[in-house]
């Protein structure tokens, strides 16, 4: 257990020291994650952040570097699954806490469902957002102008794609 809370802290700890780190907040506005096409070279794989997701809750939105929204979806896990073992401890002592039980699981089966969707969503939009800021180029090449007299002009064409 101690050495799975290390690799999660960690884990955490890199997305959010990682100065190229993606917002996701920010980056939604500009992109739909259903327009997505992948390309070589995305830093984020959608299907990993999904399958990470369902084996632990916000660990695919930690390793896509949003590592605040994959930790609240880790403690919302967590919290709904004290839920759940506080209603089972009091079905097993006084037979009653099955509704709480019943909750708590609920709550949790939904967590990990929206951490996995959200997981693949995040890398989606900010695989796009890298696919943008990779497509920038600057573009110099010479050329010739001819005047209507007949004169070549030597000419320079700059091109700013950003």
């Amino acid at each position: 257990m101690k050495k799975a809370l290390f690799f999660l802290t960690a884990i955490l700890f890199i997305s959010a020291v990682d100065a190229g780190a993606q917002n996701y907040k920010q980056n939604k506005t500009k992109y739909d994650f259903r327009s997505y096409q992948p390309q070589v070279g995305d830093p984020y794989n959608p299907g990993v952040a999904g399958v990470t997701s369902f084996l632990i809750p916000g660990l695919g939105q930690m390793i896509s570097n949003e590592g605040g929204r994959g930790a609240a979806f880790l403690g919302g896990y967590a919290g709904c699954l004290v839920i759940y073992g506080a209603g089972v401890g009091s079905m097993v002592t006084d037979g009653s806490g099955s509704g709480l039980a019943l909750v708590g699981l609920a709550g949790a089966l939904t967590v990990n469902i929206w951490s996995i969707v959200d997981a693949v969503r995040v890398a989606k939009v900010n695989n796009m957002a890298w696919q943008d800021r990779q497509s920038s180029s600057f573009r110099m090449q010479p050329g010739m102008n001819v005047t209507p007299g007949g004169e070549a002009i030597p000419s320079l064409t700059m091109a700013w794609r950003f």
